[in-house]
């Protein structure tokens, strides 16, 4: 028996129905992709955005006004101010020498004077201090060893049409040890130093600690008035 020959049409048929399943097929697969896509991009963008929002946050501080028992009466966001109130760069300039000359004879204590003293030293007052403090005679760390220095501030003056200020002060220093045959008294020395300012608002939480008003001393050069005198 011979075999009845296919129709054109049979084979119109099965090649509608072979491109039906595949081109289904291919179709769910370019659909799905399309959804891939889709979704990688929007993971992008969110990514994107926290890490512009990460680059740009700043802290905005806020005042709170309390009653005698702790309770808040008032409170909003601080407004920048419009001048820096000459009578705060003072207190904070004397702060800053004050930190900077002390000597204490605690290891820790010396320590966390001098990361507050260079919260408020700009790149250049920096080098100046790394130089000067690099000498062992007046690295405070060693004369910790020997001695206790306090710092009295005397005053902090303004140098005309400048960011440039003039301070005086005196150090007293006060040998650790004393015996009953050698006498040792506290010897005292008057000292000047000419810095120079600049502000820069604070916008980390770690500058806000220490330094919140953004002061800082870009130059700062000090130097000895007369040789030192025993106190009486």
């Amino acid at each position: 028996m011979s075999a009845t020959p296919l129709s054109p049409n049979s084979y119109l048929a099965a090649r509608a129905e072979f491109e039906s399943v595949f081109s289904n097929a291919a179709r769910r697969a370019r659909n799905w992709q399309l959804v891939a896509f889709i979704a990688l991009g929007l993971l992008a963008f969110r990514i994107g955005q926290e890490g512009y929002a990460t680059v740009t946050s700043r802290i905005v501080p806020y005042i709170v006004e309390v009653d005698q028992f702790g309770r808040a009466q008032a409170f909003g966001p601080a407004e920048p101010l419009k001048a820096t109130d000459q009578r705060i760069i003072i207190a904070q300039l004397a702060q800053f020498v004050r930190d900077v000359r002390t000597v204490i004879p605690d290891a820790p204590a010396q320590a966390d004077v001098m990361r507050r003293a260079y919260a408020y030293a700009d790149q250049g007052a920096g080098v100046y201090l790394n130089t000067y403090f690099a000498d062992p005679a007046h690295d405070p760390r060693l004369l910790g060893l020997e001695l206790s220095r306090h710092v009295e501030v005397t005053s902090v003056l303004p140098l005309p049409n400048s960011h440039t200020w003039k301070v005086q002060w005196t150090e007293t220093d006060t040998p650790r040890q004393t015996d009953a045959v050698t006498s040792f008294t506290p010897r005292i020395s008057a000292w000047e130093a000419l810095l120079t300012t600049r502000v820069v608002p604070p916008k980390d939480a770690s500058t806000l600690e220490l330094n919140p008003l953004g002061l800082y001393v870009t130059s700062v050069t000090w130097t000895q008035l007369g040789a030192a005198t025993p106190s009486r």
